[in-house]
């Protein structure tokens, strides 16, 4: 018989809290003498600052974060929920990532190199009442596979953008990608506005940048090529949202 989350959780009269870092940052730092596989920090310009990883599928995520436009910011391992149950200690969840999106959307995901649910019952179960909680406030959880992070050309294409993520961009440079985008009617290439950077690997590194500061978009599940479309972005700005 399939497990009724919402019947469970109304019998249970399950409580749950978001416990949060009082500085902003990741609940957990990952990084110590315990872990046997690789772990690392990525640096991170959108969201401006290091984020943990105990997985290269989680850091390749962040590429994925990096480069989207759509991702005003976001925060790895980004809180506790603790979900009361009835038992003596509650169940403790550490979602992988938080993405705050551009249309005020919140996404919650756990990063996996692929997920059976039927692999350990207990902990599918924690899930689906973490996914009930999320719900309550309007987010939305998701597991996300290595397949999808993965998967090419998207995979090639934040790497390269991503790559460029710290290359300072100025005043004029913002000014020379939005003219040049608007004088083409809103579509310009990526190699018209890396010309229009300074051309060359500068401008191809400075139309990354630009990219990551969420000042021009690109569709990053295709190949990024010379003759790829290159639009303005909605509302751009790259100062991150304060999480609510």
């Amino acid at each position: 018989m399939p497990f009724d989350i919402d019947k469970a959780v109304q019998q249970m009269r399950t409580v749950a809290r978001i416990v949060e870092d009082p500085l902003g940052g990741p609940m957990r730092r990952i990084i110590n003498g315990r872990h046997r596989k690789p772990t690392g920090r990525y640096s991170s310009a959108k969201a401006r600052r290091a984020l943990p990883w105990e997985d290269k599928r989680e850091r390749t995520y962040f590429w994925h974060c990096e480069a989207d436009a759509d991702v005003v910011t976001y925060l790895a391992q980004p809180h506790r929920l603790e979900i009361e149950i009835g038992r003596a200690r509650p169940l403790i969840y550490f979602p992988d990532v938080r993405r705050d999106m551009a249309d005020g959307r919140v996404e919650i995901g756990e990063i996996k190199k692929a997920y059976n649910p039927d692999d350990d019952a207990d902990y599918d179960r924690k899930l689906q009442l973490a996914a009930h909680v999320y719900r309550g406030l309007g987010w939305s959880f998701r597991i996300i596979e290595g397949v999808e992070i993965e998967r090419r050309p998207g995979h090639d294409t934040v790497w390269t953008i991503q790559r460029h993520r710290h290359v300072a961009v100025t005043v004029r440079d913002r000014f020379a990608v939005m003219e040049t985008v608007e004088r083409r009617g809103g579509i310009a290439s990526v190699g018209q506005v890396a010309d229009a950077l300074g051309g060359g690997p500068v401008g191809h590194a400075l139309l990354c940048a630009c990219i990551v500061r969420r000042i021009v978009c690109v569709d990053i599940t295709a190949r990024l090529e010379f003759d790829s479309p290159v639009t303005l972005v909605a509302g751009r700005s790259d100062t991150p949202h304060r999480f609510r």
